[in-house]
């Protein structure tokens, strides 16, 4: 018998959806919405230590779509410009 195709393990993530639709919501697969937003895996997972949403299903990490983009958009960094108050500069007095 030869066989030229292997068979997946059952375990594995590429053997699992893409994406799940549950409740109106889709999940996608970690490793798949990692490369549609160009970055690598482990970076998307630094985004849990933050509250970033995500569920398990058959031991592979899917995150919501919708859910996850809120929570990206409620971490947009925005820089306060600095004040150019005159008194915020302190002069130096001269002992004598």
């Amino acid at each position: 018998m030869d066989t030229t195709e292997q068979q997946l393990d059952p375990r594995r993530r590429e053997v699992h959806p893409e994406r799940i639709t549950v409740g109106g919501e889709v999940f996608i697969r970690n490793d798949i919405l990692a490369r549609e937003q160009g970055e690598s895996e482990r970076s998307l997972n630094r985004g849990d230590k933050d509250g970033a949403p995500y569920r398990f299903f058959g031991g592979v990490k899917y995150r919501p779509q919708r859910l996850h983009a809120e929570f990206i958009m409620k971490t947009i960094q925005v820089r306060k410009p600095q004040s150019h108050n005159k008194r915020s500069h302190k002069k130096i007095r001269k002992r004598t």
